[in-house]
């Protein structure tokens, strides 16, 4: 199965609820099948902010499946088979931060040198505490992309009706 949506180590938390779909029919031991295409409602289990980034976890439990429109309870551990991706994310624009600073460093060196060598120094040094500002407002951490292929075991038996299947 493949989840259909991208889930991250920074929004995601424990209760949250996302899809997947089936993406082969797979058969029960007793005959029942559970189509390709069914929706699988998944839960996040838990979700392991680590540093490095890389070493970060999200695990997702199965909650219920659907198969053509009748939804039924179902308890599994879910298995991502694909890695979480490394993302970066801005706490604001980087370009305002080096431009304010760069300009609160330009009006701090006239009124404190009063000459322009002193404000072109003062904007310098301000757009560099700007740059580091934006650096630091910066946050990484890891995503399970969209399509990402997923492995499910139930454990306990689906109950299905013989028109279900």
């Amino acid at each position: 199965m493949t989840i259909n949506g991208r889930v991250c180590t920074n929004t995601a938390l424990a209760g949250d609820k996302f899809t997947a779909t089936v993406t082969s029919a797979t058969m029960g031991s007793n005959g029942a099948m559970i189509p390709a295409g069914a929706t699988v409602v998944l839960e996040v289990a838990s979700v392991d902010r680590a540093d490095p980034v890389e070493d970060s976890r999200i695990e997702f439990r199965v909650r219920a499946i659907d198969v053509d429109g009748s939804a039924r309870q179902a308890d599994g551990d879910v298995t991502t088979l694909a890695s979480l991706e490394k993302a970066q994310t801005s706490a604001g624009n980087e370009k305002t931060k080096v431009i304010g600073g760069a300009v609160a460093g330009a009006v701090l060196g006239q009124i404190f040198g009063h000459s322009t060598k002193s404000t072109v120094i003062g904007a310098a040094a301000g757009a560099a505490a700007g740059t580091a500002a934006a650096r630091s407002a910066r946050s990484t951490f890891a995503c399970l992309p969209q399509g990402s292929a997923m492995r499910l075991t139930l454990s306990r038996d689906l109950v299905m009706r013989r028109g279900d299947i």
